[in-house]
């Protein structure tokens, strides 16, 4: 009797704390979970390329701004030195 009670307590341990399978529901929510992190992770590269390419061409207009500030100067300076003529 104890040897049989003994199985059945070692089997439902076995039974109760062996691995189990993930219900349809689980299976489910993870692959949603994955999509949206894909989709998250193409959003994020997607993002840092348009930052680059601001990056870039805001560069490009404080280079435009310094020449044209160089040619207000230089105009300036040419109005200054005829006006005082």
């Amino acid at each position: 009797m104890k040897k049989i009670v003994a199985v059945l307590f070692l089997a439902i341990l076995i039974l109760g704390c062996g691995p189990k399978m993930a219900k349809k529901e689980t299976l489910d929510t993870l692959a949603e979970t994955q999509a949206a992190l894909q989709a998250a992770q193409t959003k994020i590269d997607n993002l840092q390329s348009e930052v680059n390419t601001l990056q870039s061409e805001k560069s490009n207009l404080e280079k435009a701004i310094a020449d044209l500030e160089n040619q207000i100067n230089e105009l300036q300076n040419k109005i200054d030195t005829r006006c005082k003529k």
